[in-house]
């Protein structure tokens, strides 16, 4: 879990680096209203992608890391080629719809004739952005996470950040910008099958494929629903912001929810590793063993989560003034999705928890149920608030179905995410919101405060970390990890 989950780690600060660079780039050139459309065009992609992964992204985990513990290679065969098919098929007859349909979506729905083009190229992206979602999934259910996170968290972002500099180098901006996604995500989708290729080469060779497809779909459509709710329920803020207000708040608020979301790469990577190891401990009935591994990751993922969420709570003005001007006013956004974001963290993988012991049926009609109250706040909100409305009512959706989830892995398996050592990060927390909040004020005359407020508030939590000591369960994580870097420490057994 450790070495798994520091390749993730590790991968994913690597992409954020180049995410929040592509980021940057986009909204400093295109400004907030230009902005705001590239971004409905992508919470549209990503419906699209959920949409056509049919939940494959769940089945090819869960049959494909059985098959390979059991060294089944021609079920894993036909695991892979099942899913890759059935995605990349739907991927490609639902593009063809956004492409046919871009005006009728861009007017009616959105009143913004502008996103036409935006959608057009995006539609044009859909089949790749899907092969590159399940290519890389197909190489999680091979436990290999380095290739998993090249695939979907490196290599989209990096190519993604070139093939946009040349863009506007060359003088174009809106349609530059959406054509270099496009250009990007086909590399990907290449890369993403020439990796998966190499892990497993039977995929080319003479080994007959078992195609289990009636068992693969009858597992993913239902996390199909889940996924998709979940995305309804992430993405509904945007949606109805470009409904009911302007491209330009949908800009600022897109800006203020990709860094709130930063919060949360730590769950990411964590999940990445545990999903496999969930569905494998619950199936072979060592139950005590997940539990544990449910309290350690949640509680080293608060502890990794929170130095960040605390840097946003802290300084929201200056990290929003990166985005250049006009999106400064997104600080009190930043500040109310950080808060929920972080929440959703210190929860660890609930949700995985329900959806790899087969209760996903559970956790769709979870998340349909919330994703419908997300809509409904929103609407309320935002037509009472406006995009700061549409931030309350994220965060508050957010909190209770991160509280639900708790309580149905409580009651259907008997498990929770909390430790005695669980409340160690939040003192350490405590004592350097205390200290980065004096920082602030100390040095408020100074303009550039920040770049000295941030480093001491981040050294402080670690320093307070340390003092408050670690668990042998800790150290286990940690020991792997520092030896990695060649630091050497005595064995925590």
């Amino acid at each position: 879990m450790a070495r798994g989950s520091g390749i993730v780690f590790a991968g994913t600060i690597v992409g954020k680096v180049f995410s929040f660079g592509l980021q940057i780039l986009l909204s400093r050139v295109l400004g907030t209203a230009a902005y705001g459309l590239y971004n409905l065009g992508m919470t549209v992609l990503r419906f699209g992608r959920e949409i056509s992964a049919l939940g494959l992204q769940g089945g090819i985990v869960r049959f494909g890391s059985e098959a390979y513990g059991k060294e089944d290679i021609s079920r894993l065969k036909g695991t892979v080629i099942a899913s890759l098919t059935l995605a990349v098929g739907a991927g490609s007859v639902l593009g063809l719809g956004i492409y046919l349909g871009r005006d009728v979506l861009a007017t009616l729905v959105f009143s913004d004739a502008d996103l036409a083009p935006v959608l057009r190229a995006f539609a044009i992206a859909l089949p790749f952005y899907v092969l590159v979602y399940i290519s890389s999934r197909g190489a999680r259910a091979l436990q290999n996470m380095k290739a998993d996170v090249t695939i979907n968290v490196v290599s989209l972002p990096a190519f993604n950040l070139i093939a946009v500099g040349i863009a506007f180098l060359a003088g174009f901006r809106l349609g530059g910008a959406t054509t270099a996604f496009v250009i990007s995500t086909v590399a990907s989708a290449g890369l993403g099958l020439w990796m998966l290729a190499r892990l497993l080469p039977a995929l080319h060779g003479t080994v007959s494929a078992h195609f289990e497809t009636r068992s693969l779909l009858w597992f993913s459509l239902p996390v199909l629903g889940a996924n998709l709710s979940t995305v309804l329920f992430s993405q509904a803020d945007r949606i109805m912001l470009g409904i009911l207000a302007t491209s330009e708040d949908v800009g600022v608020y897109h800006a203020a929810a990709i860094v709130a979301t930063q919060v949360q790469f730590v769950l990411t990577a964590v999940n990445a590793t545990f999903t496999p190891i969930i569905s494998d401990l619950y199936h072979r009935d060592h139950r005590d063993q997940l539990h544990r591994l449910f309290k350690t990751t949640t509680r080293w993922i608060v502890t990794l989560s929170l130095p960040l969420a605390l840097v946003l709570l802290l300084f929201p003005g200056p990290i929003m003034g990166l985005f250049g001007k006009g999106f400064g006013e997104g600080s009190i956004i930043l500040v109310l999705l950080a808060i929920a974001t972080f929440f959703n963290g210190s929860v660890g993988a609930s949700g995985l928890m329900l959806q790899m012991s087969d209760h996903e049926n559970l956790l769709f009609a979870n998340n349909i149920a919330l994703a419908l109250l997300n809509v409904g706040l929103n609407v309320w909100f935002i037509m009472e608030y406006g995009p700061v409305g549409a931030a309350l009512a994220t965060g508050l959706s957010i909190i209770l179905v991160n509280t639900m989830k708790v309580l149905q892995v409580r009651y259907l398996l008997g498990m929770h995410p909390f430790g005695r050592a669980y409340v160690k990060p939040f003192a350490a927390g405590a004592v350097a919101g205390l200290g980065g909040w004096g920082i602030t004020l100390l040095l408020a005359p100074w303009t550039w405060a920040w770049l000295i407020g941030i480093p001491l508030t981040v050294l402080l939590y670690g320093g307070t970390l340390l003092l408050l000591g670690f668990t042998r369960d800790d150290w286990m994580v940690l020991t792997p990890l520092l030896r990695r870097v060649g630091i050497e420490v005595a064995d925590p057994s």
